[in-house]
């Protein structure tokens, strides 16, 4: 039964708080663990997602056809990503709501019709399948092809992805290949849906620094696509990732909130820690650093609500989105940064001051990865200032 979105945004948030403290299957989720452990888990995690879209706090957005709400506003997604994140309760797939956005631009009636119910059942988990070795935020330059079988009903798929997120358990993915080789730069490039378990596809999970492996490598040996399974037009799947990337990005710049929960954990270490004997919270270059950071939090929720509000709204974030996305994960890392520095200067005892400094050692080697998903800092740089700025590109491609 779905959450009354015609009341005030207050009362909204007091129902998906309650909804949340209700129904969330674990608590205390640490950024960047999504993967299940387990079959027990994973079919938690999966009842967790298609309750949320149940009651409405996911898939608002969509048409009324496929399951969306009237009433639904912007607000409201950014109420229920703000909940989740206080309770630290597992959030939504990034990967599985860029394929639904994509479905619903580009997709087909039989598309949309075969694949969001499943989506909003969570019988669907989806990945996408972009990055390649050696191509990373330059998606451009990429080489995996897809070449039509010879009686026309579709392409024959081959080539590897790497930094598949979700991979190991998703039933499908958006994949970009290049069906017209002899085309330039975003040209010739295709998107297609692909069933994870087709023939021909290998995903190796890759184990990361922080000891889980939530991304994974994916080799495609001759995988047979049929027609009905391109996503928009052939050669035009620049357009399908560009409208799903602009959304991924405003909806990691609406994480912000995320910050403030870092910022009251790393005054809370700051509570718990003793330098020369006294409460780091009492040393004034302490406090000087935490309300340094408080500031920058601020500055970076503005700048999320602002890019969340115009993809809301229906309105191109243009590069107000991107900037939210950069500000958001650059902070993200000195915020790290900060709370590892003080560990190091002081001393600390209990399990509170534990639990707190293995959370952050955690995050410190996760908050890299925020850097690059979804588009490098560095690409993120590149585009602000042609977008924003009216720079000239700082490199070009002759082929």
């Amino acid at each position: 039964m779905s959450i009354d979105k015609t009341t005030d945004v207050g009362s909204f948030r007091s129902a998906v708080r309650a909804f949340v403290t209700e129904h969330a299957p674990r608590s205390d989720v640490r950024d960047g663990l999504r993967v299940p452990a387990d079959p027990t888990e994973e079919q938690g995690l999966r009842r967790w997602y298609a309750a949320l879209f149940d009651a409405g706090l996911l898939g608002g957005g969509w048409p009324p056809r496929w399951g969306g709400d009237p009433a639904h506003r912007a607000e409201h997604d950014t109420v229920v990503m703000e909940e989740l994140i206080r309770a630290r309760a597992p959030r939504p797939l990034d990967q599985t709501l860029l394929a639904a956005h994509c479905l619903i631009a580009f997709g087909t009636e039989e598309q949309q019709a075969g694949f969001l119910p499943r989506i909003r059942s969570a019988e669907h988990v989806w990945c996408q399948l972009f990055s390649e070795p050696g191509v990373g935020s330059d998606l451009a330059a990429l080489t995996t092809r897809a070449e039509p079988l010879a009686d026309g009903s579709g392409f024959r798929v081959t080539g590897q992805k790497v930094w598949t997120t979700d991979a190991q358990w998703a039933q499908m993915g958006v994949l970009l290949a290049r069906t017209d080789p002899s085309a330039r730069l975003q040209a010739g490039i295709t998107a297609f849906l692909l069933p994870m378990d087709a023939p021909g596809v290998e995903v190796r999970p890759l184990r990361e620094m922080t000891g889980s492996a939530e991304f994974c490598e994916v080799f495609l040996d001759g995988v047979e696509v049929s027609n009905d399974l391109v996503l928009g037009a052939v050669d035009d799947g620049w357009s399908v990732v560009s409208s799903g990337l602009s959304s991924e990005r405003g909806y990691v710049g609406a994480n912000a909130v995320q910050l403030d929960v870092m910022h009251d954990d790393l005054v809370a270490l700051a509570r718990v820690l003793e330098i020369d004997g006294r409460p780091a919270i009492e040393w004034d270059d302490v406090r000087d650093r935490l309300a340094s950071l408080a500031a920058e939090v601020a500055a970076v929720r503005t700048s999320a609500a602002r890019a969340t509000g115009r993809l809301g709204s229906g309105t191109p974030s243009g590069a107000e989105a991107l900037v939210a996305k950069l500000a958001y994960t650059e902070l993200n890392v000195e915020l790290c940064q900060a709370a590892v520095d003080l560990i190091s200067s002081g001393r600390g005892t209990g399990d509170t001051f534990a639990a707190l400094r293995d959370n952050w050692f955690h995050s410190l080697l996760w908050s890299r990865a925020l850097t690059i998903s979804g588009g490098s800092s560095e690409i993120i740089r590149s585009l602000v200032a042609q977008q924003l700025l009216g720079l000239p590109r700082s490199w070009a491609r002759t082929s």
